[in-house]
């Protein structure tokens, strides 16, 4: 795996993430240990999601 892709995985969880913090924590008002859970839940579903786009052909 390359670095470009590693790059590519790292930066959909991250976005993934910080999304839906921001939107748990602020705009829900939730707790902040149920923001972060759902946070990481959905970065760890991105990244899963980009590695499989990651490895089609033509990418």
């Amino acid at each position: 795996m390359t670095a470009d892709k590693i790059r590519y995985i790292g930066l959909h969880a991250l976005c993934a993430a910080v999304f839906i913090f921001v939107l748990n924590f602020y705009i829900l008002k939730s707790e902040l240990q149920s923001a972060v859970f759902w946070a990481i839940g959905f970065g760890v579903m991105a990244a899963g999601l980009a590695y499989q786009q990651s490895k089609r052909p033509g990418s």
